[in-house]
């Protein structure tokens, strides 16, 4: 109760505040924004289609959507060191296949010349969303869109500062149940891996108070919705972000990068019957919880002492490659078990992708992977003294990536064609891909 009872306080404050001014006195030169040579343009563009469309998440889920809860969007944040550029993108969408990802990356790579190493997508996984793939010409509104987007936010570019914090969630909780046989079942398991952080970067383009944008990662299955709901929804993750740009006076972009959310999930008891869709006030408990604590720590960050600590030093690096990871022989005999994950002669194709902005390294993987990445991959890369944000949900043909101590568990997340074996190849290629990022001049 203690991380509620903060994020309320943190909730209170917002609502009661008196609205900043677009300019403060800077009170001397200890209490500016020290702007870098790294600019930034920000831009999004709403990805909404119309009502009727499928939604995605559960397959026992008929019928076409039947109204708009709120509207979907995607999100880009362009880079540039004067050497590079980049580009980060969140969509508020299902996941992206792979092919959904290489026609994306040539059509901005086209309009704009960022190289398509240095883009980075990543999809909040909400299940009240379609899969591109559903509608052909709602597929190719969200390419156009998506690049406008990036343009718009290569047209934006000015001098930024970067600060960074981190703050807690206290509403996502472990979805692997063990029972008395030491089996995985679908439950609550307060006691299972997860992350209760939210990390935040915040990018100032001046001496406001306000941001330019806002990022904010932390690892939740976007599904407070449940198969219930057929209606759009860009889920928690969506209304998180109107709560921060509201409480910024709308001055500010948020961007919510989804972690390695595979096995985490929105903190809701199940009824008697089973589980329940959530409710409205889930939903908000979920999202302001979210948003206040984002919030929060964004503001700290703007004081005059957290100012001073912030590095000067932005250069890009960026990597991508495509791992062939040896697939469980005994699995690839059932096809059920290859339902999303792409394979070829024995191998499943596994993209992951790096990108460094000075002290702050993303690393992208594709399809579900369950929280242990994200905590396996940060302590690998403990020794580079960098802000690691761990990203799952990338461009990819994958579905469940589990860990080898699920593997004698069980559980729907090791279902797919994985084995002991893969969890240390993965990590593996993800060391070894920053480590080539960072060998180049």
């Amino acid at each position: 109760m203690k991380t509620l009872s903060r994020n309320c306080l943190s909730l209170l404050l917002v609502l009661m505040a008196p609205l900043p001014l677009r300019s403060q006195p800077s009170n001397g030169d200890w209490n500016k924004v020290p702007l870098t040579a790294l600019k930034v343009g920000v831009a999004e563009a709403d990805i909404t289609p119309a009502v009727g469309i499928p939604l995605a998440g559960y397959v026992g889920r008929t019928g076409g959507s039947t109204d708009i809860h709120d509207p979907l969007k995607v999100v880009a944040v362009v880079f540039d060191d004067g050497r590079s550029k980049a580009a980060i993108l969140s969509f508020d969408s299902i996941q992206l296949l792979q092919a959904d990802g290489d026609d994306l990356l040539r059509a901005i790579t086209k309009v704009t010349n960022i190289p398509a190493t240095h883009i980075v997508f990543n999809a909040s996984h909400t299940h009240a969303a379609p899969w591109l793939s559903t509608d052909a010409s709602y597929r190719q509104t969200v390419i156009s869109r998506v690049v406008q987007a990036v343009q718009v936010a290569v047209d934006r570019r000015k001098p930024v500062s970067l600060g960074y914090g981190e703050g807690a969630i206290d509403f996502n909780i472990n979805r692997r149940a063990i029972n008395a046989e030491g089996k995985s079942v679908i439950g609550l398991n307060p006691s299972g891996p997860n992350d209760k952080r939210v990390k935040i970067l915040r990018i100032d383009a001046d001496d406001s108070i306000e941001p330019l944008a806002l990022v904010k990662n932390a690892a939740c299955h976007a599904n407070v919705f449940r198969d219930a709901n057929k209606q759009i929804s860009a889920d928690f993750p969506g209304l998180a972000k109107s709560f921060v740009e509201r409480a910024f006076n709308g001055r500010t972009t948020a961007m919510y990068l989804q972690g390695c959310a595979g096995d985490l999930r929105a903190n809701l008891p199940p009824l008697s019957t089973g589980w329940r869709n959530g409710s409205e006030a889930d939903m908000t408990w979920a999202a302001w919880s979210l948003g206040a604590e984002a919030v929060q720590v964004s503001v700290a960050l703007r004081v005059s002492e957290q100012l001073q600590r912030r590095s000067r030093d932005l250069k890009i690096f960026a990597a991508a490659d495509t791992l062939h990871l040896a697939a469980d022989p005994e699995k690839l005999k059932n096809p059920s078990a290859l339902r999303r994950d792409r394979i070829e002669k024995g191998k499943i194709i596994f993209p992951i992708r790096t990108l460094a902005i000075g002290e702050f390294l993303f690393i992208s993987l594709p399809g579900e992977p369950v929280i242990e990445y994200g905590l396996g991959i940060e302590q690998d890369l403990a020794s580079l003294g960098k802000k690691v944000f761990v990203l799952g949900y990338g461009a990819g043909d994958v579905g469940y990536i589990p860990v080898k101590r699920m593997m004698p568990e069980g559980g729907y997340e090791t279902e797919g064609p994985y084995w002991a074996e893969s969890e240390a190849a993965i990590r593996a290629g993800v060391k070894n891909l920053v480590s080539k990022m960072f060998s180049q001049k």
